[in-house]
């Protein structure tokens, strides 16, 4: 792998015809030696006075965290690291540095080289001293232009996945020289060529033979290269991710910008922050705007307002002084900051968890919004289908799938049955079943999931729906609409129906020696109705239509909540709408001419008379939340929905105790100490179990088998009582 316009013959010119003396020592080196030692070499040649060492922890270990320190006559024992640059930011070397963290190293590499070749420019191959990483080394004959160097690290980036080309965009980049040691053992060794004096003088610019328009000829070839918009997956938890783009506005997450701040970011962008805190509070407003979908233009055009360069982002526009006293920087070493600070809060915010804000902008969430409206649409059309036994669980279920879709912004969920029955007041078995039958029905479809609780994702309505000649048609927007109404309302509405579908008043299930017995969740449904509608009361005729029940059925449910007050009869006498002026209510009638209806013993039109007359004779109800607890204690129910809580968080340590158990026996145990080492009663079981606890004994029977009713019996005496 010959470099061009290098020879490995004896004509090469030898690094001491450009005999440059020691910047500390004035000491000219001389390289007749069979070998050279290129750590010497990059210390006499270092464009500044200074390098960068890394220190070391009590107990040891090399943080990786590099401090400036004057330049020695020797190469220093610990990892070092030489800058690039001079103080005013033009290039000595150019220094390729591909990680293998980042993905496969060797073909990036071989692009690089091609790219060197075409353009006639001399390098020098390195194994960076970490497991598959390289540096590729380019000396200049002249002293290289920051912009230049900052383009072609910019280009080779979006074509090169493994470039970590942050050295070279920055003022202070610094790399660790050939022969300099590894913080993880090991140094960087020479690759090409592994002649150390033919590699000594590629490194030195008087031999080098590299010329600042053989850099632009590399910037041009580079950018010849088509490069793909970059996307880059980032798993947050389980089937959930989002999407870092990388393209001309630089990086940030995929979705639409949300361009209004909350007050606690407005707050934090206007505030001077203490002094302690000045890069705390400036990652917490940079990972807040990337969350919102801020691009980097958008970033940095906060910068030119004063009250922010001297608030939130007082971290980007200085550096720390002596004391309280902090550096003012200048505006390329701003944006130089600005790029690097900005590009690794977009990958913290890719990795978080999407809020209820952040994730009303996805580019996802509109699809998830319309297909949750279809399918409620969908629902509502066919009320006969809720109306039957299993209806109530089924439609709470439907219900609660599309509230964690809109939730979660996917239409692909992990339930387990107990947290569903949880949530809507049912029983696990009653969830199992439903989900069953919504599959089989086409609402739900079950997809492989190798957790614990099951996976079903939410379908679009078709065909096969009952409902579908009366629900929602067309095609989902790509894109949210910019305020997330919908989103919010659909949100509010589901909870409100749910949460009152919770009460322990409508726990199911007859009176009998064991437990009492509650309305029911027929009669539940009725309630919901009511909720859903407190703004007006609703009439006999309109909750038949809106159920599916009939008026015999509605009546029953009606009487039963009323003799509990859980349900109040609402006299719809006063104030009515009149049909023939169309006056709202409260309003007088009025004539053809606008005046005020004033004959002799009338003053409103005949039609309004007859619709207060009629209305008067239709009962209408409303729901009286106030009631519920009170209504519970009184059937004797208060408190089921709670007991069935305890009851499965005991199942849920019963089966995750045993399954360590099994764990446990199944690993190898050679130096495991096998003897009891807590006592029965020491610790306590933690419900909300952490990643790691230490390792309790599952009770045994005589014949050695697992004593399943002791473990219970343990854990139900650790779990307070409701």
């Amino acid at each position: 792998m010959p470099a061009a316009g290098v020879s490995s013959d004896a004509g090469v010119h030898s690094p001491s015809s450009a005999r440059i003396p020691h910047p500390r020592t004035g000491v000219l080196p001389v390289f007749d030696a069979a070998r050279v030692d290129l750590q010497e070499l990059f210390l006499r040649l270092s464009p500044r006075l200074s390098l960068r060492v890394d220190t070391r922890s009590t107990d040891g270990k090399w943080l990786h965290k590099y401090v400036e320190r004057s330049l020695p006559r020797t190469a220093p024992t610990r990892p070092y690291a030489v800058y690039l640059s001079s103080c005013w930011g033009r290039y000595r070397w150019l220094c390729f540095d591909l990680d293998d963290k980042r993905g496969d190293v060797g073909p990036d590499l071989a692009t690089l080289l091609r790219w060197l070749e075409e353009a006639g420019i001399t390098y020098v191959v390195a194994a960076s001293g970490s497991a598959g990483g390289r540096h590729v080394w380019v000396a200049a004959e002249t002293l290289l232009d920051s912009v230049l160097v900052a383009s072609i690290a910019v280009a080779a980036a979006k074509r090169l996945p493994t470039l970590d080309y942050g050295l070279l965009k920055n003022r202070k980049g610094a790399a660790r020289p050939i022969g300099a040691p590894h913080r993880n053992g090991g140094r960087s060794q020479l690759m090409f060529p592994q002649d150390s004096r033919t590699a000594a003088a590629l490194l030195t610019p008087a031999t080098c033979g590299n010329s600042s328009e053989a850099f632009t000829r590399l910037l041009l070839i580079i950018d010849a290269v088509p490069a793909r918009v970059e996307i880059r997956p980032r798993i947050i938890g389980k089937d959930q991710f989002t999407e870092i783009i990388d393209d001309e506005l630089g990086p940030r997450l995929a979705g639409t910008p949300n361009t209004v701040l909350d007050r606690e970011t407005l707050a934090q962008l206007t505030r001077r922050p203490p002094e302690d805190r000045v890069s705390e509070v400036c990652g917490s407003v940079l990972t807040k705007l990337a969350l919102r979908r801020w691009t980097f233009p958008m970033v940095e055009r906060l910068l030119r307002e004063r009250a922010y360069r001297e608030g939130g982002l007082l971290h980007l526009c200085t550096s720390p002084g002596n004391g309280t006293l902090r550096v003012v920087l200048d505006a390329d070493d701003v944006t130089e900051k600005l790029e690097r600070q900005w590009a690794r809060c977009v990958a913290y915010a890719a990795t978080l968890p999407l809020t209820e804000e952040s994730l009303a902008w996805t580019e996802t969430i509109g699809d998830v919004v319309a297909l949750v409206e279809q399918v409620q649409a969908a629902a509502d059309a066919c009320p006969k289908r809720w109306a039957k036994k299993s209806g109530p669980a089924d439609r709470a279920a439907l219900d609660l799938r599309c509230l964690l879709a809109l939730r979660s912004g996917t239409t692909v969920l992990d339930l387990d049955v107990r947290r569903a029955a949880l949530a809507v007041g049912s029983s696990s078995s009653a969830m199992h079943r439903a989900q069953h039958r919504l599959s089989l029905d086409g609402w739900l479809a079950a997809r492989t999931s190798d957790g614990p609780a099951a996976t079903h994702e939410l379908l679009p309505v078709t065909a096969s729906h009952p409902g579908f000649n009366l629900a929602a048609q067309g095609g989902t927007q790509g894109n949210p609409p910019p305020a997330g109404e919908s989103r919010g309302t659909w949100i509010s509405r589901l909870q409100r129906r749910l949460a009152a579908g919770q009460s322990d008043v409508f726990a199911y299930g007859r009176p009998n020696q064991s437990h009492a017995g509650g309305l029911g969740h027929h009669a539940g449904r009725v309630y919901q109705l009511l909720v859903e509608h407190a703004e007006r009361p609703l009439s006999l005729s309109e909750m038949c239509e809106k159920s599916g029940y009939a008026p015999r059925t509605v009546t029953k449910h009606l009487a039963r909540m009323r003799d509990l007050m859980v349900a109040t009869r609402a006299v719809m006498t006063v104030h009515h709408e009149c049909p023939t002026c169309q006056v709202a209510p409260g309003e007088r009638c009025r004539t053809g001419t606008g005046s005020v209806l004033r004959r002799r013993g009338a003053d409103q039109h005949a039609a309004r008379g007859t619709l207060a007359a009629e209305r008067s004779s239709t009962p209408h109800y409303r729901p009286r939340p106030g009631s519920l607890v009170a209504a519970a204690k009184a059937l004797g129910t208060h408190g089921r929905l709670a007991t069935r809580a305890r009851w499965y968080a005991v199942e849920i340590e019963l089966y995750r105790w045993w399954r360590q158990e099994e764990a446990w026996m199944r690993a190898p145990k050679a130096g495991i100490r096998t003897g009891v080492q807590t006592h029965d009663e020491q610790a306590a079981l933690v419900l909300t179990t952490l990643p790691r606890q230490p390792r309790r004994r599952y009770p045994r029977g005589a014949d050695g088998r697992g004593d399943h009713a002791a473990a219970r019996a343990r854990i139900e005496r650790r779990i307070a009582t409701a």
